[in-house]
């Protein structure tokens, strides 16, 4: 019991973290090509904090996403349902964490608070 539970928690933030991984792979590609194709000198500081916000980036989207692709792929699968949970799970509690840091630092969807 223990061992299947804890199995599909290593299995669905597993999957979480390496959709965050591959959107921030993305991300960097495109920021390479952006920053190759600038004129002028590379700034490295620059590239990256850019490199660290899309970092950042790409593991909200990737907690967001699955709280829509989980319960999508539960309704698909019918022998890895408890792994789609435990990961819908997982992205509630990181989206509910991403919006309680964005709350904090005051950049809510983008808006500063006032």
């Amino acid at each position: 019991m223990f061992e299947d539970f804890f199995s599909n928690l290593v299995g669905g933030f597993a999957r979480l973290v390496v959709g965050g991984f591959l959107i921030w792979m993305v991300f960097i590609l495109f920021l390479f090509f952006k920053e190759l194709f600038t004129p002028g000198d590379i700034q490295i500081r620059d590239y990256l904090y850019r490199a660290w916000k899309r970092f950042l980036f790409s593991f909200e989207l990737s907690a967001y996403g699955g709280m829509i692709v989980a319960p999508i792929m539960m309704q698909k699968s019918e022998e890895e349902v408890a792994q789609y949970t435990v990961m819908m799970v997982l992205a509630i509690l990181a989206s509910a964490l991403f919006l309680y840091i964005r709350y904090q630092s005051g950049r809510l969807f983008g808006f500063r608070r006032r």
